[in-house]
């Protein structure tokens, strides 16, 4: 499980670096417009595919490997029946020992 969520980060930091750099970019071309239209072109085109490749791949990442049923947090209006029995049966243990140390005072008297 780890390999696969280092996996998923992996996808995701370039995705988060193919659209910094194709923002560097279009920012540099702005203030030095020497470039040709072609080289420009060709630079924007790469960093497009490359950013929604690694997009596409962390998103199909995500969905099969990462998401894990039991990793996740209980949705509201869903119980934890483990839980609540649990919380129930502590209950149940405080009140009869309550109860008994009630009687146990009562026939003492």
């Amino acid at each position: 499980m780890d390999d696969m969520k280092r996996s998923y980060s992996w996808y995701k930091h370039h995705a988060w670096a193919a659209l910094s750099m194709l923002s560097i970019f279009l920012v540099f071309t702005r203030f030095y417009t020497e470039l040709p239209a072609a080289v420009t072109a060709s630079i924007v085109g790469f960093l497009c595919t490359y950013a929604i490749v690694a997009i596409i791949l962390t998103y199909k990442h995500n969905e099969e490997n990462v998401t894990v049923k039991g990793d996740e947090p209980p949705r509201a209006g869903e119980t934890d029946y483990a839980s609540l029995d649990k919380d129930m049966l502590k209950a149940e243990k405080k009140r009869l020992k309550a109860e008994a140390k009630i009687l146990k005072k009562k026939y003492d008297d």
